[in-house]
């Protein structure tokens, strides 16, 4: 097998990486969507792109002390064992001193005063980290983690987006933050923001974006079988451009563009438990002889498939009716392949609206062969 040349891969060689994971598409679909991040100064941490640059500055001054004093250490250490070793087996001990109380509060009081310095600056850093400012405040975003997703709800605008986030440059924002189901976090490397998101408590994160660009969004927080592929895009725009609503681009005037608007609600709310290329994953495929529509003819049919209801086992016709009960109830029917660990949440009206409903079964459509 041939592995791909590069680290992080190439897109045109991600098929080739897919065929070591469980499941091919969903690994083109996060590593397509996740760039590599640009790097610091130092080659380090991700590109800073908010106004918390006291993080940065107690990481490298914290790794600066640490060299220092392996360094120093180890230079000690190295210079007694060849300076003062044995070299006869008779040969008396170079001194007799049990210890040397000078140097003894030395190497205790130069560490202490490092360590309340690298407290202190921690301690201002999360004070101000902590401290909502009014600005923020009254551009409160709303973050819904569920497994393994993202849902962003925008301040005085109700559209909502799923996988991607957009943020005006300069402008202070804070994330309110909920679970539906499981322990998540909320993680933006670039921001240097991250926040525990626990189910059954509302947690707030806030930062100032600085520099345009992409950036990405992790759970930090291991929430199950398809964690690693939680992720979503912040995207920091002009004030021009935020105002075009760039988030919101729902188009089913007709049955191909109700498709195109089905499948970006795939990538973003389905794709991490779904696959597209018929290889089944956390849950079933939408496409392949276990999909969901097929073609006879000139029309697309619903496909039979084996449900379990209420215990008991049938075959049902997986038609629009069955798809739209499966995603508003998706305990009604469970799949018999996954009667035994169906765990997908429920995407009521307020999740998931009547019209993005069709316009996800009219792209299901399109997968049939």
């Amino acid at each position: 097998m041939n592995l791909p040349t590069s680290f992080p891969p190439r897109i045109e060689e991600t098929p080739v990486l897919a065929q070591l994971i469980q499941d091919p598409a969903k690994a083109v679909n996060a590593i397509a969507r996740a760039k590599p991040p640009e790097l610091d100064e130092y080659g380090q941490l991700p590109k800073l792109a908010s106004t918390f640059d006291h993080v940065d500055g107690l990481f490298y001054f914290t790794y600066a002390v640490c060299i220092f004093f392996f360094v120093l250490i180890l230079g000690v250490l190295l210079f007694s064992v060849v300076k003062y070793r044995r070299k006869t087996f008779d040969q008396p001990a170079a001194s007799n001193s049990t210890h040397n109380t000078p140097l003894e509060v030395v190497w205790t009081v130069i560490p202490l005063i490092i360590v309340m310095i690298m407290f202190a600056w921690g301690f201002k850093g999360c004070l101000d980290m902590t401290t909502v400012p009014q600005a923020a405040s009254q551009n409160t975003y709303k973050a819904t983690a569920a497994q393994w997703n993202w849902t962003f709800t925008y301040p005085n605008h109700p559209e909502k987006s799923r996988g991607e986030v957009w943020l005006e440059v300069n402008k202070p924002v804070q994330f309110l933050l909920e679970s539906e189901d499981v322990l998540h976090a909320f993680y933006i490397p670039s921001m240097r923001v991250k926040r525990d998101v626990i189910p059954g408590r509302f947690q707030t994160v806030w930062f100032t974006p600085t520099q345009l660009g992409d950036y990405h969004l992790f759970c930090a927080e291991y929430c199950g079988d398809s964690h690693s592929l939680m992720y979503a895009q912040v995207h920091v725009v002009t004030a021009e451009e935020f105002a075009k609503a760039p988030w919101y681009t729902f188009d089913d005037s007709t049955p191909a563009k109700a498709a195109a608007s089905g499948e970006s609600i795939y990538k973003g709310q389905c794709s991490a438990c779904h696959s597209v290329n018929g290889v089944a994953g956390a849950a079933p495929s939408w496409a392949g002889d276990k999909g969901l529509f097929k073609k006879d003819g000139d029309k697309v049919v619903g496909r039979e498939r084996q449900v379990v209801e209420n215990g008991a086992t049938k075959t049902v016709v997986a038609d629009e009716a069955y798809i739209r009960e499966s995603i508003r109830m998706p305990l009604a029917k469970l799949v018999a392949d996954y009667a035994t660990k169906a765990n997908m949440n429920a995407f009521g009206p307020d999740k998931l609206s009547d019209r993005e409903l069709n316009a996800v079964i009219e792209y299901m459509k399109t997968l049939a062969k």
